[in-house]
């Protein structure tokens, strides 16, 4: 009995050794869940852009930066989905109805705006008339007045009519196969031949110019185009040509 003893003691001792390293040790901190991703999908909270979400190397790569009436452009691996999204009809953006486009200018996806359209090419004719002599007056012998030529350019003149006018004064036609000089009036209406201008007498102020105007017409009466001599009087009995347009 006595040499058990000592022995107890001697375990006693060393179980309560053991007792007091382990007093300190604290327990184990719970486990943190790990969102798992699956291959090909991004967090939301990350967005799925390049380093620069305007960079392209062709048009292609470039897309409207937002789904509804867009204000720019972008890459289109940068662009969120619009699935499902519904937008209004308003033409709001510079991108809206046709404004404009998405491209890559210089590397960058750019807005690039629609060209202008281009005005419709017509076979109306321009009509201007040419005067001569720039200087006239009824004494004058090498002409019986004025001769007025109607140019026109483009095409679709067939059955047109002109319409001429003068404010003052009458015109004349003279005809090179007899060369008759037939009086006319203030106002005639021909196919484009040549017609003269004259007057008899000075009117009771020169203060105001004589204006003479032909006006081009199709067969149903809308105007092609027109033109306008302006004649300036000169000392009692003699005109200048003024101006033309």
């Amino acid at each position: 009995m006595e040499l058990h003893a000592p022995a107890l003691l001697l375990i006693c001792i060393v179980a309560g050794m053991i007792a007091g390293c382990t007093s300190g040790i604290s327990p184990a901190a719970p486990a943190v869940p790990v969102p798992v991703v699956s291959m090909g999908e991004t967090p939301a909270t990350i967005a799925p852009t390049p380093m620069n979400a305007m960079s392209c190397s062709a048009y292609t790569d470039c897309l409207p930066a937002q789904c509804c009436h867009p204000t720019g452009c972008i890459n289109r691996v940068a662009r969120q989905p619009c699935n499902g999204m519904a937008c209004t009809e308003n033409c709001e953006g510079p991108l809206d109805c046709g404004a404009g486009s998405c491209g890559c200018v210089r590397g960058t996806c750019s807005i690039v705006a629609a060209p202008s359209p281009v005005p419709a090419v017509t076979n109306s004719p321009a009509v201007r008339l040419e005067a001569s002599p720039q200087r006239y007056s009824p004494i004058m012998s090498s002409t019986p007045g004025i001769a007025l030529t109607v140019n026109t350019t483009g095409t679709g003149t067939a059955g047109t009519t002109f319409v001429w006018t003068a404010s003052y004064g009458h015109f004349l036609s003279w005809n090179p196969s007899d060369y008759t000089v037939n009086v006319l009036d203030a106002t005639v209406t021909n196919h484009g031949e040549r017609l003269y201008w004259s007057f008899i007498k000075r009117p009771s102020s020169t203060t105001s110019p004589v204006v003479v105007t032909v006006v081009a017409r199709d067969s149903s009466g809308s105007e092609l185009g027109r033109s306008v001599v302006t004649l300036a009087w000169e000392g009692d009995y003699a005109v200048t040509v003024q101006d033309i347009r």
